[in-house]
This record gives C-alpha cells, sequence and structure tokens, in this order.
C-alpha cells in the first residue's frame, strides 16, 4: 500500500461500478473510522475533484450532482489507483 500525503492528486476509480471512468482528485484531510464490534470501520480521504473536464463529463453522461472544480467527495483508499507524477497541468 502506497502512503499518499495532503495535497497529493490522486487517479481513482470510483466504487460506483467499473462503467464509471477513472478521475483524478486532490486529497484534502484523512478520514480513519475504527473498527467497533461487528462493523468492519473504514478509511479514505476527503478529496476535491481537480480537472473540469471530468466534472462536467460525470454531471452530463451520468448524472452525478458534482458542479464545478472544487466540488468534495469521499475516496476510499480502496478506489486509489496511482499518484499523479505531473501536478503542473492541474493548477
Amino acid at each position: 500500500m502506497h502512503t499518499y500525503k495532503k495535497g497529493d492528486i490522486v487517479l481513482i476509480q470510483p466504487s460506483a461500478g467499473p462503467a464509471i471512468p477513472q478521475i483524478h482528485v486532490r486529497l484534502i484531510e484523512r478520514i480513519v473510522e475504527p473498527k467497533r464490534g461487528s462493523w468492519t470501520g473504514y478509511s479514505g480521504w476527503e478529496a476535491e475533484l481537480v480537472c473540469k473536464r471530468e466534472v462536467d463529463m460525470l454531471r452530463k453522461q451520468w448524472q452525478i450532482a458534482f458542479k464545478k472544480v472544487g466540488d468534495r467527495t469521499f475516496v476510499y483508499d480502496s478506489e486509489i489507483i496511482r499518484r499523479v507524477k505531473n501536478k503542473k497541468n492541474f493548477r
């Protein structure tokens, strides 16, 4: 497992299904909820969308309620594919 830090831009595969395309997000804040009793807990990141083209595609083709770059979402650790090496395209 990779270690990611606040501000990293990563490529994710949304857990809603393999038909939804991969998108880029910037990691904002780490969130970990521990296991309690029979509940397994979870870990992931609060993240924001960084690519206008991807936001428009999710809204128009998939009716996902994102409006603009910077909209926030939650990303599970298992959804992260890899870190983007060249961040200059996302500023």
